[in-house]
């Protein structure tokens, strides 16, 4: 097995889902894989290095389909599907909002905002905005999903049977919110 920084967070996710977030430590992951600190160092100058990239790794994949459309008509469809598709891929972890709440872009992640913000810019918003209108639905899912993990009295969490119904609301409240903020268009007079 090549031991690349992504064959590392890969195998972190592993102990994510088996020991939770405080269980993840460059010591154990070493020891999980077999290796000793040097290698692990070799690619992560510390442990956040090594959560942001298991952060990035968890949601790039999920998110792949939706970033990779070239056309968007509707926004709020993609918008909400990309939030839907967050709460879920966090949801799957043990402790995935945790992990995604302490991550930080990396730099290939800062690389992609550029063109996750096109749909959004396409549809009236300005640079500013589209940025702004991401950043707030990432944060509303964010925090939908930490209440929902939200360690409580039983050592095995039950789902809030109302939290779908909960997210989707304020998500289309959110959706509707941010539609009245466009700017009225004006109707093109060539066609």
């Amino acid at each position: 097995m090549r031991l690349s920084p992504e064959t590392f967070a890969r195998a972190a996710l592993k102990l994510l889902n088996k020991s939770g977030l405080e269980g993840v430590s460059l010591r154990k992951l070493g020891d999980e894989l077999g290796v000793q600190g040097p290698a692990l160092y070799a690619h992560f100058k510390n442990k956040q290095e090594l959560l942001d990239l298991m952060a990035e790794i968890m949601l790039d994949e999920a998110l792949a389909p939706l970033d990779a459309m070239t056309e968007v008509a509707d926004w709020h469809w993609w918008l909400a599907e990309r939030a839907r598709t967050i709460r879920r891929t966090l949801l799957s972890y043990r402790d995935g909002a945790l992990l995604h709440a302490g991550s930080r872009p990396t730099a290939d992640g800062a690389e992609a905002i550029p063109a996750l913000l096109r749909p959004l810019r396409e549809a009236g918003f300005s640079d500013k905005e589209a940025l702004t209108v991401i950043i707030t639905i990432s944060r509303y899912t964010l925090g939908c999903v930490i209440d929902e993990q939200r360690p409580g009295d039983d050592p095995a969490p039950q789902p809030d049977p109302g939290a779908d119904d909960t997210f989707e609301f304020g998500l289309q409240a959110l959706l509707s919110g941010l539609g009245a903020r466009l700017p009225e268009r004006v109707p093109d007079s060539a066609g």
